[in-house]
């Protein structure tokens, strides 16, 4: 039978060893679809050699959340042995694989997920082994919007650590971090990644990274709304300098992820027009400089540092 081919979208080969309950095909050379792994098993059941399956498989378009889903689970599987593992760099390689995959297509059903990746870095193994240490430590390799996210989160969570923070804010403040900059999937890669200075015009544009954010998050069910607040407010300060809408009344949570998403960008995104900063000067030169002005807060300063040598000293 021939199938309309907006039916069908190409599988993606990162997700194929976790679908269960998809249906995969194959396209013939006559551009039909013929079922090749049935739902209910996975091509390891069907004892498909790693490569031995067709180069190309597909899914049904009306399988691709469920698909994700799917794959966010064995994504997290893998992610919680390797912490248990003390393996950071394959804790790397997995979190920046389920982390990009979901934000390639950030929507209310995939981007709840994100709760289940998180709560993985929320336990006593993981604060026991040192692995977020070890995980920001491998941080300024190979540097994206992806790992800049994960890095985030990464801090976050230690702070939240530092702090004591009981585990459900603790992975609350973690999840803030990690979707954050969910707004900038929607914003175009030239003004992402351009090699310079952005013009006001293309600034103006990329501030609306957290509108657009919010937007995106507002409909997510998370328990608690402050994850769409913080994309929402992480770049306003307490002084009213910030924006999108130059609050003065922040909450908590938005005020953290602003200070450490400007630490962050300091210390590890490299850009033709400046260079990462050590820590050091990033908090001494740039971030004090606003704190003296009244865009952080004092208090809020003192504990990020207090945590970052937390983190150092483990």
């Amino acid at each position: 039978m021939v199938t309309s081919l907006s039916e069908y979208i190409l599988a993606k080969t990162s997700q194929l060893n976790f679908y269960i309950n998809i249906a995969l095909y194959h396209k013939t050379k006559e551009d039909t679809y013929v079922l090749y792994k049935p739902s209910g098993i996975t091509l390891g059941e069907m004892r498909v050699s790693e490569g031995k399956h067709p180069k190309e498989l597909f899914i049904k378009q009306t399988d691709k959340l469920t698909g994700l889903k799917e794959a966010q689970k064995g994504f997290n599987k893998q992610l919680e042995n390797y912490v248990k593992s003390c393996d950071s760099a394959k804790v790397k390689e997995t979190l920046v694989a389920v982390v990009g995959e979901t934000l390639a297509e950030p929507r209310s059903g995939s981007l709840e997920g994100m709760s289940d990746t998180v709560g993985v870095f929320v336990s006593d193994y993981s604060k026991e082994s040192g692995v977020i240490n070890r995980l920001i430590d491998l941080s300024s390799k190979d540097y994206s919007s992806v790992m800049h996210s994960i890095n985030v989160m990464a801090l976050s969570l230690n702070f939240a650590f530092y702090m004591n923070f009981p585990p459900e804010k603790a992975k609350l403040m973690g999840l803030c971090g990690l979707l954050h900059d969910v707004g900038k999937t929607k914003i175009s890669n030239e003004i992402l990644t351009a090699p310079r200075k952005l013009t006001d015009e293309e600034f103006e544009e990329m501030k609306r990274h957290t509108t657009l954010g919010y937007n995106i998050l507002i409909d997510c069910k998370f328990n608690s709304r402050e994850i769409a607040a913080s994309a929402l407010d992480h770049h306003e300060k307490i002084d009213g300098s910030g924006y999108p809408n130059g609050k003065t009344r922040i909450s908590q949570a938005s005020q953290i992820i602003g200070i450490i998403d400007c630490y962050e960008a300091l210390t590890n995104d490299t850009r033709p027009y400046r260079s990462a900063m050590d820590a050091y000067n990033a908090l001494s030169q740039i971030i004090m400089k606003d704190v003296v002005s009244g865009k952080f807060d004092k208090d809020l300063y003192t504990q990020l540092i207090k945590s970052l040598g937390h983190l150092k000293a483990e």
